[in-house]
């Protein structure tokens, strides 16, 4: 493109413009964990299968009702006048982790690794290409003593292979809850919910991370002011059944496989469209 022979200046330009509707911070959050089994909890936004060319594919998984508003029928269990019961309602299965410490809400790392082509005629790298890369979510869930965390710390399994909870009720009698010796490879998946009001609606952000394991325990430490809970973390693994839109050609329908997923909803977030006759 030739140079332009007349400029415009900063303002006037749009160089300052921004935007605090896409601001995202705040105490609203939840972490959302269920075992992983297969195509049976897949993630996947579309479903019609890697690489099928289909033009229009078929939505699979959404956080979101069709009004944008977070669907109803994510959670296993609910508090009901004071009780923890199972949800009698068919639902996702997802059992939500609880109360967060002040400075141990879900912390997203992500570590890279590259490597440098180097000549001779130059110190400056000739190339580079990125050679590993991971990502790791972590939180410090609080409320310790509930049975659903205690066999998060153990890698225990919390539900069976139909999907069935297995996470004992806060209350029952005899409860004991021991670490395994022999290792097992518990595979998870997590739904990390961020929510904001902007202009009075609700701005909605979710990280659907199809399958994790865990990879690290916190240290334990008790005392006056600080809860008895270790930090948790969860290392991002590839699920065959996570496949999505490619992004460097959305219209064409081909799915190709994705790590995780993020999305965006909510009222806040429909007001941002584009009303009809904008130009």
């Amino acid at each position: 493109m030739s140079q332009a022979a007349t400029g415009i200046n900063y303002k006037e330009g749009g160089f300052g413009q921004v935007d605090n509707r896409f601001y995202d911070r705040g105490p609203l959050a939840a972490v959302l964990i269920r075992d992983y089994r297969g195509a049976a909890t897949s993630l996947a936004p579309y479903s019609t299968g890697q690489g099928s060319g289909t033009p229009t594919p078929d939505m699979n998984f959404s956080p979101f009702a069709q009004d944008g508003e977070l669907r109803d029928d994510l959670f296993a269990v609910s508090m009901v006048d004071g009780d923890w019961v199972l949800n009698g309602e068919a639902n996702e299965g997802w059992w939500g982790i609880g109360a967060m410490d002040e400075k141990g809400g879900p912390q997203r790392s992500s570590d890279t690794k590259d490597d440098d082509a180097m000549i001779l005629q130059s110190n400056w790298p000739f190339d580079t290409d990125l050679v590993s890369q991971s990502r790791t979510v972590e939180f410090t869930a609080v409320e310790a003593l509930r049975p659903l965390l205690i066999r998060l710390r153990m890698n225990l399994p919390i539900s069976d292979g139909s999907g069935s909870a297995l996470v004992e009720d806060p209350g029952a009698s005899d409860f004991v809850l021991s670490q395994p010796v022999d290792a097992d490879s518990i595979e998870r998946q997590l739904l990390l919910v961020f929510a904001r009001k902007k202009a009075g609606n609700y701005l909605y952000h979710v990280e659907g991370y199809p399958l994790v394991k865990l990879n690290k325990i916190g240290n334990f430490r008790r005392s006056k002011t600080d809860a008895d809970a270790p930090s948790l973390s969860f290392r991002a693994l590839p699920d065959p059944y996570h496949v999505d839109l490619d992004a460097s050609d959305p219209d064409s329908g081909v799915l190709v496989p994705a790590l995780y997923s993020e999305w965006v909803g909510g009222p806040a977030w429909n007001d941002l469209a584009v009303t009809s006759g904008s130009s």
